[in-house]
């Protein structure tokens, strides 16, 4: 064909490529790559007037193709989803049902004992029957018997040591609410039923461990005159820990029940837990003790009303509204409470008085028993 001469209809349905302005792209997978006389074929039907429309074009054909496959994809995954979900809940339903049971709460050792205060009875421990009280309450998932070295060793300096079983763990019987201002109430009550207060000459000083910083520190603030000096160890007393509030919400039966028993049946899980808080030098882990206070009658409906909504703590202005003798311990490799921690939860305790516990862990008081007594004993009243 001469340069510049005419097309018509029949010479473009010789020409092999732009033989019909309805070349056959649409509906093929393999798309024909763009070249130069593709170009030229694109003007010729221009300029024939029979372009094809866009909805005959490649792109409009192999878009649904790509969207019922991502549909195919979707559907697929939410199937298999649900599928895991079905097995998943029914696994913690039967594992529910084939683990139910407690165990009985067990004899009173030799320092412990029991006083019921407005319907609510404690498990305590004593240690000590002269000298300076001192009254220790533990943190959350703890009990008494975490200060079962301390204590002594903190009797043996001439104090007369008291460790309760925080409502909802150890062995204090399990009856809520679980919340920070029930749980001061408790000790509150304790002191008074056990005659540590001014009226008997036996004001104590209180040590916080952990959350257990929290109940100390609200009822030297609510009360000052029932406290003769605080100790926040291994706490800022804070509700901190635990993640966003929505968390909380997903702590649901059947699955709640079911994790519950894995930990408290499977020491070895336990464990786990048990060294991430501690080193080393603490003792090895006590199933007993450690579990058995959480399989008691009541133990696992009460764990669950606590994690089902967020840790008790104070806030920053309640803290500073404390104005009694106060320390801070901490352990220097404790991953929950650093060094510039301690400094900034002294000084809302308007104290200057820090002491570090050089290598102890989280669980201080069990990995180093006489340090923590030592700290504790330099609190000034």
């Amino acid at each position: 064909m001469r340069h510049g001469a005419a097309m018509d209809e029949s010479d473009m349905s010789s020409q092999p490529l732009c033989g019909h302005p309805t070349l056959p792209l649409c509906g093929h997978r393999r798309l024909p790559r763009i070249s130069h006389r593709s170009t030229q074929c694109v003007g010729q039907w221009v300029q024939a007037g029979t372009v094809p429309v866009a909805e005959e074009c490649d792109d409009a054909g192999s878009a649904p193709r790509r969207g019922r496959w991502w549909r195919r994809v979707a559907r697929l995954v939410a199937a298999a989803v649900a599928v895991s979900v079905a097995a998943v809940t029914l696994m913690a339903y039967g594992y529910d049902v084939a683990t139910r049971g407690a165990v009985p709460v067990p004899p009173l050792g030799p320092d412990g004992h029991l006083v019921t205060t407005d319907g609510l009875t404690t498990h305590y421990e004593q240690w000590g029957r002269t000298g300076m009280p001192v009254v220790l309450v533990h943190g959350f998932l703890e009990s008494a018997w975490a200060w079962h070295d301390a204590g002594p060793a903190l009797a043996s300096r001439g104090y007369r040591v008291y460790a309760i079983d925080v409502r909802g763990y150890g062995y204090t019987q399990r009856k809520g609410p679980y919340t920070l201002a029930s749980d001061t109430e408790q000790l509150r009550t304790f002191l008074t039923a056990l005659n540590l207060d001014a009226a008997h000459h036996a004001t104590p000083v209180l040590v916080g461990h952990s959350s257990g910083a929290a109940i100390v520190g609200n009822l030297a603030r609510l009360d000052p005159a029932a406290v003769a000096a605080v100790a926040f160890m291994d706490g800022d007393g804070t509700p901190y820990g635990v993640g966003p509030g929505w968390v909380h919400r997903l702590f649901v039966d059947p699955y709640a029940t079911a994790l519950i028993r894995l930990i408290t049946r499977h020491p070895s899980l336990a464990a786990r837990a048990y060294r991430s808080g501690c080193s080393s030098s603490c003792p090895p882990f006590n199933a007993a003790a450690w579990l058995r206070p959480m399989r008691v009658p009541g133990a696992e409906t009460a764990l669950k009303a606590i994690l089902t909504q967020p840790l008790i703590g104070m806030t920053y202005h309640q803290e500073r509204q404390i104005h009694v003798p106060a320390v801070v311990i901490y352990g220097t490799k404790d991953p929950e409470m650093t060094a510039a921690d301690a400094r900034a939860t002294a000084n809302r305790l308007h104290t200057q008085e820090v002491i570090p516990l050089p290598g102890a862990p989280h669980l201080g008081m069990l990995a180093e028993p006489s340090a923590t007594a030592a700290a504790i004993a330099s609190v000034r009243r």
